[in-house]
């Protein structure tokens, strides 16, 4: 009888514990199998996939542990679902965008009596989620934690000295203290890319010569996952790894997330490729700053760059700031030059939707990728990972639309952003992408004979067709999301306003500021939206024609809790006046976003309310003002 008979299927050595599926104490585990699941979409990369190296390093691992096992990336090619049945143990890694997909196939596997563990950025930060799926989560890296559970489980000892493993007992959920970074990258075998099931004769091969990132993107979670300390491979373990892609005549893309984080090692790295007359071609991830050191340039050229994919992320000097990219303008103009004249190829990456971006920023940086001639771009709508503190933030705040997670892959705007809306965000960012690869550059590159670049732009273009439907789908889904989170907001008012069918012909502005900064911008942005505005500094007194505003303004630098209590303190001064009326607080995450909401709220479609407000921010002059709350009032018969 096979060890998963006997446990699962009522042989004599089946037996239950608080672990959930646990294997019987001295009954071997034999099979591994693991699944990296899915990406939910394509992208103009998605033709020649790379797999991310964890389930490959895994797999390799235990198979010279004398355990059988194989890695099937979807990505790839369709796993062998029948050979998986085989397994005592199912693997699965998962990022965000993959986690709905890893949690329906570890719902199957589990349903089959197979335990399941789960690994990856999303299950690291999200845990206990997973455990609704599987039986076991590896936080973190995951080379010793794998192997100490899979030597607890055979031997049938409790698991609670497994360091960076999450599991249960009972109802409740167990987190075993975090695992030590691994210090020796090189105490890992050189992941065995025959375990990978179809790979074939595949010529990308992913290399990582280090792990870690000192930078700390707000948006990015390496930091939390693999350290803010670099740590490097031995040179001549990567030259190991190197010689060994090279022989196969396989193009290498260097995974690291900053290639040239040690400019010095790198040099010498390349130095070495060089003297050892290896012939390959190669990409690599890499900042802004590789163009500060000509020699590196050069180097890279000579040991046979193809191309760099560097993180650019924003032309706006506000959201480099806002991200921590600590790199302005002029080090990406600059780092585009330069690599251009060491004809080195870029593929540049822009993030939008950062606080101070705005529908302008998008249109520019489209714009400003043609002019200065970036041979390939990717344009990604900003994305709240679990684990980075942008999600920490847009969680507090209110401002997730929802956690549909294979929406979170930076081809679907999933949060409010301050200066557009959600729709505005996701339409315009495609609408970039649309313009960037356009039939003219695709011909343009035809034309110059750059074949590579010419196919690059087709199938940029052919991608964006293929998810024209789906966004279209994606963008009725929102507008019904976003719609239902605004009736709640204003519920009671919109009853009002629209059911009982009173016009609104006069609104009412209680200045409560003594600068009366907002008067003229609110005067004109009615104005555009055809409402007359009438000022007042009287307290406000609600009819059945009149909708009382009254803005909370600040300045950048007050917080939006200082907003929020301006509201209390508000209803509970003008409470006599507003006694029969309807009152609703409503909170805002920018002067655009009460914009926004006072025009639907009005009926007032979305393209004359962003023309009326970008109008009237030609009223401010340069001045910086916010708008973190709004006061409406307007008589009704529910009282405060």
């Amino acid at each position: 009888m096979s060890l998963r008979q006997d446990i699962f299927h009522g042989g004599a050595g089946k037996r239950t514990c608080k672990y959930g599926i646990i294997l019987k104490r001295g009954v071997p585990i034999k099979t591994i199998h693991f699944i990296e699941a899915m990406s939910p979409g394509a992208h103009i990369y998605s033709r020649t996939p790379l797999p991310r190296l964890g389930t490959i390093l895994l797999a390799t691992i235990l198979q010279k542990k004398g355990y059988s096992s194989k890695a099937f990336i979807e990505d790839i090619a369709e796993p062998d679902w029948e050979e998986l049945k085989t397994a005592d143990i199912i693997g699965i890694s998962s990022i965000t965008s993959t986690a709905t997909r890893a949690f329906h196939l570890a719902k199957r596997y589990r349903s089959m009596g197979i335990p399941v563990v789960m690994g990856g950025p999303h299950p690291t930060f999200l845990p206990e989620e997973s455990l609704r799926y599987a039986d076991y989560v590896v936080r973190g890296e995951g080379e010793e934690t794998l192997v100490e559970l899979l030597e607890h489980l055979e031997s049938g000892i409790p698991l609670d000295d497994i360091k960076g493993l999450s599991f249960r007992k009972g109802d409740a959920f167990v987190h075993n203290p975090d695992r030590p970074l691994v210090r020796d990258l090189d105490s890992a075998p050189i992941p065995d890319f025959t375990l990978v099931h179809n790979w074939g004769k595949r010529t990308y091969i992913p290399i990582a010569t280090s792990r870690g990132c000192p930078f700390g993107c707000r948006f990015c979670s390496v930091i939390q996952m693999f350290g803010r300390a670099y740590r490097f491979k031995s040179m001549d373990r990567v030259m190991e790894e190197i010689g060994g892609a090279a022989s196969r005549k396989a193009h290498v893309f260097f995974v690291d997330d900053n290639f040239a984080a040690n400019r010095e090692r790198t040099k010498a790295l390349l130095r070495r490729i060089i003297a050892e007359g290896i012939i390959m071609e190669w990409s690599a991830q890499v900042r802004t700053d590789v163009a500060k050191d000509d020699e590196l340039l050069s180097l890279m050229a000579q040991a046979g760059c193809f191309m760099v994919f560097v993180g650019f992320e924003s032309i706006n000097p506000r959201t480099l700031a806002l991200y921590n990219k600590r790199q302005n303008l002029d080090d990406i103009t600059e780092c585009i030059r330069k690599l251009r004249k060491a004809s080195i190829r870029i593929h540049g990456m822009f993030v939008f939707g950062g606080d101070t971006d705005d529908i302008e920023t998008i249109r520019s940086t489209q714009k400003f990728a043609r002019r200065l001639r970036i041979d390939s771009i990717q344009f990604m709508m900003l994305t709240p990972l679990p684990g980075t503190p942008v999600f920490r933030e847009l969680m507090e705040q209110g401002r997730l639309i929802h956690t549909d997670w294979a929406k979170y892959d930076a081809h679907h705007a999933v949060f409010e952003p301050k200066l557009m809306t959600a729709f505005e965000l996701h339409t315009e960012t495609l609408k970039a992408m649309a313009g960037f690869y356009s039939c003219g550059a695709i011909l343009k590159n035809f034309l110059k004979g750059d074949l590579f670049y010419a196919t690059v732009g087709i199938y940029g273009k052919r991608s964006l067709a293929k998810i024209k439907t789906p966004s279209r789908e994606y963008l009725r889904e929102l507008r019904t999301m976003v719609s239902a989170k605004f009736d709640e907001k204003t519920g009671r008012l919109r009853e009002y306003l629209f059911t009982k069918k009173k016009a609104v012909t006069n609104i009412v502005l209680n200045r409560i500021t003594e600068e009366g900064i907002e008067t003229e911008f609110f005067r004109t942005f009615f104005e555009k939206i055809g409402k007359r505005l009438i000022i007042s500094d009287e307290p406000p007194f609600p009819s059945c024609d009149t909708l009382t505003i009254m803005p909370i303004i600040h300045s950048g630098d007050e917080s939006d809790r200082q907003g929020k209590g301006l509201v209390s303190d508000l209803v509970e001064k003008y409470r006599a006046n507003i006694r029969n009326a309807t009152v609703i607080p409503l909170e805002t995450a920018s002067l655009y976003r009460a914009c926004v909401d006072l025009g639907l709220l009005l009926g007032i479609k979305m393209k004359k309310i962003r023309a009326a407000y970008e109008k009237a921010v030609e009223e401010l002059n340069g001045n910086s003002v916010d708008c973190s709350a709004l006061l409406l009032i307007s008589a009704g018969e529910t009282s405060p």
